[in-house]
């Protein structure tokens, strides 16, 4: 790291009466709690909605999921 860095880092954590090293590990801290929490898993392929034709008119993701694993299952045994 930079000399200037350093002591930029050093001068500001001695205005808080820190130490640098707390200083660092309090800014890591403040960081990991601003940090946005990883959303829940969504079906990847939306963007791929109408994509394959299922022959049902309207399905949630799990029924295509549904019709595509059932396909996919009687394409493997027919090769087997």
């Amino acid at each position: 790291m930079a000399p200037q860095k350093l002591a930029r880092l050093d001068r500001r954590a001695a205005e808080l009466g820190r130490d640098r090293s707390v200083h660092v590990r309090a800014l890591i801290e403040e960081d990991i709690k601003a940090a946005p929490k990883p959303h829940k898993h969504v079906f990847a392929s939306e963007h791929l909605v109408g994509c394959i034709s299922t022959g049902i008119k309207v399905g949630d993701n799990a029924t295509v999921r549904k019709v595509v694993r059932q396909r996919l299952l009687a394409r493997y045994a027919k090769n087997r």
